[in-house]
């Protein structure tokens, strides 16, 4: 019954992670377990033999649990979009005032994500956050500190495209729905956190520690020193599970104090010492206090209180004789870690914890059930290397890339860290507690894991740069993980009748997305990706593809090349083949460097060099023409105006790129006879993201497109797109489409005609990135 009503609860509220729409409340969910119930309960009386009682019982709890998940899933998830659009659809200057819960450090900005918080003097609920970006910042802050601070906010809308880090599932994940920046450069501290955390956490950076980031990290659950480079490190080597306080960390803590007690015992027995009974309850409770205590010092972060939630539950069943089955126990864990953090289904974290323990028993039974002997270092062996690979298709699917030299790297690391680096650094974090700071041995054990960890870390990087870089799927779909999955298994099952065959059927499947093939077609699509305040458009046909502008980057190493782009190209299989670049504002051209880096032999056309009006190319049975700037012109254009203008057909349908020209570029582009007659095309891209200085009527009447495009970011500062502009693509007959509403757009052009697709608005996407209020642009 456990077993059922667990699966059923927990499964109902990880559905929501899948939804399109948010039911408007739970009371369907009520209304449709009660007509069940009524139905089961029926059936029973009418029925009165036992065979049915025990299935009729196993539906009801199923019901049960799965109404009261639906109604956990529906309730959090309308409540998320109340607060989320609490103020409306408009950027908010407020007085805020909160609890520092996240702080990381960037290049030229600090983020800071606030819950508790008084936003103008209302009281908000608790557990929604608020992230603020707080530029050329005059202090540094910890968690547990409480600030009040001037900010403009807006509800938390990130970037929506099918490729790349979903931000806006992480921000439902971490509850934050509010986002903004801190107005000037103030923000005053109104409470100090005088915690016993930040007084040891104090004690420990005041030592001036080598590998202090790595220490506060194992300690303290700190990650905020890590640097972009060392995010890399932990990706391409697939160790950041070690640097994130989790069940392994408590794991160590609570064997550390078993065997301290059975080492008692054992010197008890020798020296025939009477023990009192209650000893293995006072070794429980010792465990719980301890574990406590270092969750306590990890701020109770989602994966430690899910890792203490699961020790809990083991206690109790020890403690009072309970047995459960591995499975049971797994999804009570499961069931216990989300009602205590419901949107946790929305992350990661869950499944890769959840995932890792379910297979460790797993693995642990099928070593049981086969009967296979050996050492003990063997069975370790193979349970890390098992480990990692059977993970591997759950860590490609949920983060998008997994480490080729993991397996490798933890069989030799995790031992380390396990017997050695982290007993070692607990060991000088109780000698930090009950020792003065300057204590010598104190300093010395820190001393000695701060080097051990500095040391690890340098063998690591070695390790990656001799190897490479880590591998992204570059066919991923939900058929290959299935496929991956069962073929892991069946390779561990014990040998049965058939399973070689379905082994190499399985293995075909995984291997599918990875062999070339002819995909021929005379379709071809252009995808407009949601870069924000900026431009990135591919074209693709055959497997093939060109690029026109890249996006911005900014000064943290963020660029949308890189986590949106690379990754998409990589997803759909398509080469990458030429980039054009209208014009090297930042917006524009801003991923350049990451191109010129992964992709050194393609050809880059832009206006400084072979971009200019009479260039034509062919490219896979499509023409396409520049218009624009013209050659040797002595005129001094601005940079938007001397953008490079690409018109791209097939002989019937065609788009036009103008970048950010603006009207006195499109006079001049009208007053050329050759050039204003090609003009005309179904598609446009709107000159200058939609500004009013673009887009003339005269221009927009030459043009005559079916599809306006304006890309630009989502209640951007300048009020793109202005909407006098967008009223003159109407009156002309075309058709708005707003990437700031949409999300990536795709326009699918075949001989039927065309087709879009817009990403938030289409019947797949989740309920969460879909458009809650339409736009309504500002006069500028």
């Amino acid at each position: 019954m456990l077993t059922t009503a667990a699966t059923a609860f927990s499964g109902a509220v990880i559905s929501g992670r899948w939804w399109s729409e948010l039911p408007h409340s739970g009371l369907p969910f009520v209304l449709a377990f009660i007509s069940l119930s009524a139905t089961a309960l029926l059936i029973a009386e009418y029925c009165n033999a036992k065979r049915w009682q025990k299935p009729l019982r196993f539906a009801l709890v199923a019901m049960v649990a799965a109404t009261a998940g639906l109604f956990v899933a529906t309730s959090v998830g309308q409540s998320y979009l109340k607060w989320q659009q609490l103020g409306g659809e408009i950027q908010q200057d407020v007085i805020i005032e909160g609890r520092v819960v996240g702080y990381q450090r960037f290049a030229d900005y600090d983020r800071l994500i606030l819950t508790d918080n008084i936003v103008d003097q209302h009281v908000w609920e608790k557990q929604w956050a608020i992230q603020l970006h707080y530029y050329r910042p005059q202090a540094a802050f910890t968690n547990g500190q409480r600030i009040r601070t001037a900010a403009r906010i807006k509800p938390a809308r990130a970037i929506a495209n099918p490729a790349g880090f979903d931000m806006q599932r992480w921000y439902v994940s971490q509850r934050i729905v509010k986002t903004g920046y801190v107005r000037g450069h103030r923000i005053e501290l109104i409470e100090p956190d005088t915690s016993t955390r930040n007084r040891l956490k104090s004690r420990l950076t005041s030592l001036q520690l080598p590998g202090e980031k790595w220490l506060l990290a194992l300690l303290f659950g700190e990650r905020q020193e890590f640097t972009k480079s060392d995010w890399q490190l932990l990706q391409q080597t697939g160790t950041a599970h070690l640097f994130a306080i989790s069940g392994l960390h408590l794991m160590i803590v609570a064997g550390a104090i078993l065997i301290f007690f059975r080492g008692w015992i054992a010197a008890s027995a020798w020296l025939s010492f009477t023990l009192p009974k209650s000893l293995y309850l006072t070794a429980f409770i010792f465990v719980l206090a301890t574990c406590g205590f270092y969750a306590y010092l990890a701020d109770w972060q989602t994966a430690v209180l899910r890792a203490y939630c699961a020790l809990l539950i083991i206690a109790v069943l020890h403690l009072f004789n309970l047995r459960l089955s591995r499975l049971t126990l797994v999804l009570l864990t499961l069931s216990v870690s989300i009602l205590l953090d419901p949107m946790a289904v929305y992350g990661a974290a869950l499944y890769l914890s959840v995932g890792a323990v379910a297979i460790i028993i797993w693995l642990h039974w099928w070593w049981e059930t086969s009967s296979r002997g050996g050492n003990w270092i063997r069975g370790v062996v193979l349970l890390q290397l098992t480990l990692s690979v059977l993970m591997a298709p759950l860590v490609g699917a949920l983060l998008g890339q997994v480490s080729l030299i993991s397996p490798l790297i933890n069989l030799l690391i995790v031992p380390a860290m396990s017997l050695l680096v982290i007993p070692l650094c607990l060991l000088g974090l109780l000698m930090l507690i009950v020792l003065p700071v300057d204590h010598l041995i104190t300093a010395w054990v820190l001393q000695g894991c701060g080097k051990v960890l500095e040391w690890l870390m340098q063998l690591l990087d070695q390790v990656a740069s001799f190897v490479g870089d880590y591998a992204a799927f570059p066919v991923f779909t939900s058929t290959w993980l299935m496929a991956s999955v069962i073929a892991l298994l069946l390779i561990l099952l014990p040998p049965f009748k058939g399973r070689l065959l379905l082994l190499i059927v399985m293995l075909l499947t995984c291997s599918g997305g990875y062999l070339p093939v002819a995909r021929k077609t005379e379709d071809w699509h252009v995808h407009v990706f949601d870069v924000g305040q900026g431009n990135a458009t591919l074209i693709s046909r055959n497997s093939k593809a060109i690029l026109f502008d890249t996006g911005a980057s900014f000064a943290s190493g963020f660029n949308f090349v890189e986590t949106v782009i690379h990754p998409f190209l990589h997803i759909r299989g398509l080469q990458l083949e030429r980039v054009f670049i209208s014009h090297f504002d930042n917006d524009h051209a801003g991923g350049l460097d990451f191109i010129r880096k992964t992709y050194p032999e393609l050809a880059i056309v832009t206006p400084k060099d072979n971009c200019h009006a009479g260039g034509k190319w062919q490219w896979q049975g499509l023409n396409m023409q520049a218009l624009w700037p013209l050659p040797n012109s002595k005129e001094g254009w601005s940079d938007n105006d001397g953008s490079c203008v690409i018109k791209i057909s097939d002989g019937r349908f065609s788009m036009l790129l103008p970048g950010d020209i603006e009207q006195k570029a499109e006079h001049a582009l009208l007053s050329l006879p050759e050039v204003s007659q090609t003009l005309m095309s179904n598609i446009i891209l709107a000159p200058h993201h939609g500004s009013k200085t673009s887009s003339s009527i005269a221009f927009i009447e030459q043009v005559k497109p079916q599809f306006v495009v304006f890309s630009q970011g989502w209640l951007n500062r300048w009020g793109f797109p202005h909407p006098q502009v967008v009223e003159r693509y109407r009156i002309a007959g075309s058709q708005p489409l707003l990437v700031s509403e949409s999300g990536y757009l795709r326009f699918d052009i075949t001989h039927n005609g065309i087709s879009t697709y817009a990403y938030r608005e289409s019947q797949h996407s989740r309920w969460y990135h879909k458009t809650f209020v339409k736009q309504k642009t500002a006069h500028k």
